[in-house]
């Protein structure tokens, strides 16, 4: 079986090549860090996150970059608000900390892998005005009212296609219509901005285009295109977001690294992840249905539950979340791990994995990611005759797809030795969890400290925890 994915830039279903051999580069869009990450934008890094350990299962070395945008015209807005007191730059980069940390923290609880490489937009400010530079060398940009602009309408008519991921109508597109937002209303075609001109009480770097001093910061759209080309190169393999990033988001990507890059497809795969949707409707803030995590837990569900859920539905299909829904995913993960756990009463030996299986299970996540029907597979091996050993060896290689904590039955489980006798065959302690949790954010940041604070805690609880290159791994003492 082939492996193939949806293709948005060419609107059908591709068989993956590898610009580069075995390698990957996969640049997945990260969160802006003014607000908790809601269950609609988790669903998007459980799809990169599955998209990614494909990857892997077929022999893939990945290379994962995600980035932070921490700063912007929100995170700018809400640190003021926040921390009035501090100088703009300190309160900005106080203020993005913080979220950053809980978004870490909830991607931990969804079993969702770190990327090999975190950029935060903060740290690539002279990368990005290189680009902008280059954009303007290429005849692209232009200077108003101490803001540097991308021209479509030049770049439209000097060959290069505007619109390769979404059907824009440019009727209404008046040249020199600009806007200064990060974030706009679809269809809404407009010069958009590369660097935004300093205003009063906001965080600026210094910036010297065409002979003019422009103090100020980043446009939106121009972080990823310049952070993608500084960690993957220009073009690499693959590009994920969720569907609203689209446009103008995405689209504008492509046009910077076209004109600035001299790539007219920087990006050979572009992968969209579908809508969240609350009971129907889009979720909002304004409709009284926006969720995360916290409000998952404080409803007693684990957030695997969330994971398994999202596996239930194709990415590229809008998901309706219900708490119905939620329920039923909770109980029916369950009974797969129980399942499990009656086969291992005792100490056994790992197995072979099963080929048929595996080959069959294969073919499902091959075939553009079509996880439910892994998810079949995964229950046959279950309820199968297979040995005990070649079961259990089975399981924990689909896992390494789903990500569903299989070998969190245990808290040991050793390169020889299966599940063991009179050791309680249950998640960690989620309070636990919740601490290398922590402590690997804690480690990110270079905060020693308090990394050996958290530390102490988990052996005090009677868990020692091993750092590991992708993470940390746990283990009972």
């Amino acid at each position: 079986m082939t492996l193939k994915f949806f293709n948005t830039l060419t609107r059908q279903e591709e068989d993956f090549r590898s610009l580069r051999g075995k390698r990957v580069g996969m640049y997945t869009c990260g969160p802006t860090v003014y607000n908790y990450a809601h269950i609609g934008n988790l669903r998007s890094y459980v799809f990169a996150d599955i998209l990614k350990r494909v990857l892997d299962y077929n022999g893939f070395k990945v290379k994962q970059v995600m980035n932070i945008t921490d700063v912007d015209d929100k995170t700018i807005r809400d640190s003021r608000a926040k921390y009035p007191e501090l100088d703009p730059m300190a309160a900005l980069k106080k203020f993005t900390a913080e979220y950053e940390n809980y978004f870490w923290a909830d991607l931990k609880k969804l079993n969702i892998e770190m990327p090999q490489k975190i950029t935060h937009a903060t740290e690539y400010i002279k990368e990005m005005q290189k680009l902008v530079k280059r954009i303007f060398k290429a005849g692209f940009g232009y200077i108003k009212e101490g803001s540097a602009y991308f021209d479509l309408q030049k770049y439209i008519k000097s060959g290069h296609k505007y619109g390769n991921l979404i059907n824009i109508d440019f009727s209404g597109f008046k040249a020199g219509a600009r806007g200064d937002a990060d974030e706009y209303e679809k269809e809404n075609v407009r010069d958009f901005v590369l660097w935004k001109g300093r205003k009063d009480c906001e965080p600026a770097w210094d910036f010297k285009l065409n002979g003019e001093n422009l103090p100020g910061r980043p446009g939106w759209h121009i972080e990823c295109s310049a952070m993608g080309e500084a960690e993957l190169g220009c073009p690499f393999d693959i590009h994920t977001g969720g569907i609203d990033l689209k446009f103008p988001h995405h689209e504008n990507e492509i046009a910077q690294s076209a004109a600035g890059y001299g790539a007219d497809r920087p990006v050979n795969f572009w992968l969209h992840n579908e809508h969240l949707l609350i009971d129907g409707q889009r979720m909002g803030k304004r409709f009284n249905n926006f969720y995360t995590v916290k409000d998952l837990e404080a409803k007693g569900f684990g957030p695997l539950a969330y994971r398994y859920l999202c596996l239930q539905t194709h990415y590229g299909k809008p998901m309706n979340f219900t708490w119905e829904a939620l329920q039923a995913a909770g109980k029916g993960l369950d009974n797969l791990k129980q399942l499990a756990i009656k086969n291992y009463q005792s100490k056994i030996k790992i197995g072979k994995i099963d080929e048929e299986f595996k080959e069959r299970f294969l073919a499902a996540v091959d075939d553009n990611l079509n996880l439910a029907e892994g998810l079949a597979i995964l229950q046959e091996v279950l309820k199968s005759d297979l040995a005990a050993g070649e079961k259990l060896a089975t399981i924990l290689d689909f896992d390494r797809v789903l990500g569903l904590g299989f070998n969190d039955l245990s808290p040991v489980i050793e390169e020889n030795v299966a599940i063991r006798d009179q050791i309680d065959l249950t998640l960690l302690p989620r309070e636990i969890k919740e601490l290398a949790g922590e402590r690997l954010v804690a480690r990110q940041n270079k905060d020693w400290a308090r990394s050996d604070e958290l530390r102490v805690q988990i052996e005090a609880a009677g868990f020692a925890v091993e750092d590991e290159k992708s993470g940390y791994k746990i283990k009972k003492k």
